[in-house]
């Protein structure tokens, strides 16, 4: 009888730990990357499919892994997927110097909320600030733009594009409608943690400016508006999240 209620103790106690715990499929990569999940299908040799938490699927071939292994995990603690998708927040502060006619010296700000569907892929809807200097009437602009970023590797130290466009408006004019922005980055990011990454990077710049010049006979002497297009080559720091 004692020996039975003792083997009845150590089953509850074994069933409670196995409860609280399960198993996953650890991926790691020759690279430094580790991707934790459900391996799905795996040909000898050749290739292994991993689903990750997140539902996200990835294959890697045989050649670029290290090792694989089986780790427990605590039911209902957040998985690291090593990589995943969601939303992903991204500051970025930079300097441009004008080229050309129409170039203007400019400090920027970019506030970027995106979402990220994997390794390589990032797109978001963002905001920010642009300070000129230079003979022009527009000193302060208030830029919204759409943000696609690629990045060519799934590494540590990636390098990576960026694109944006959208527009401009006046701060210094009861944010008026400047004109269209649009804008290029071509840069190096490295993995800080699982989802933070640092940018550095130099791109270009083009702003659709108003700028006034002296009038003349034909507009009796009043300034006369028009556009013009500012461009500048910049250097920019960002931290993603």
């Amino acid at each position: 009888m004692h020996r039975i209620l003792l083997l009845l103790c150590l089953l509850l106690v074994t069933t409670g730990v196995c409860a609280q715990k399960g198993y996953q499929d650890v991926i790691y990569l020759k690279n430094g990357s580790v991707v934790r999940g459900m391996v799905v299908e795996q040909v000898p040799g050749v290739s292994i499919k991993i689903e990750t938490p997140d539902r996200s699927v990835f294959v890697f071939a045989m050649a670029d892994v290290e090792r694989i292994t089986k780790e427990t995990i605590e039911r209902g603690a957040v998985a690291n997927a090593g990589v995943s998708r969601g939303y992903q927040g991204l500051v970025a502060v930079g300097y441009g110097i004008g080229v050309k006619q129409y170039g203007l010296d400019r400090a920027k700000v970019d506030v970027v909320n995106g979402y990220r569907s994997g390794p390589h892929l990032m797109a978001g809807l963002g905001y920010g600030l642009r300070a000129y200097t230079g003979d022009t009437a527009a000193t302060l602009l208030v830029p919204l733009f759409v943000q696609v970023r690629f990045h060519f590797l799934d590494r540590k130290i990636t390098p990576y594009l960026a694109v944006q466009g959208g527009t401009a408006f006046d701060a210094n004019d009861g944010f008026q409608t400047m004109g269209p922005l649009f804008g290029g980055e071509l840069g190096v990011s490295i993995r800080s943690g699982k989802r933070t990454m640092l940018h550095f990077g130099p791109g270009f710049e083009l702003q659709s400016l108003r700028t006034y010049r002296e009038g003349d006979y034909a507009s009796r002497y009043r300034p006369v508006e028009r556009q013009v297009n500012s461009g500048a080559v910049d250097i920019n720091v960002g931290l993603a999240f």
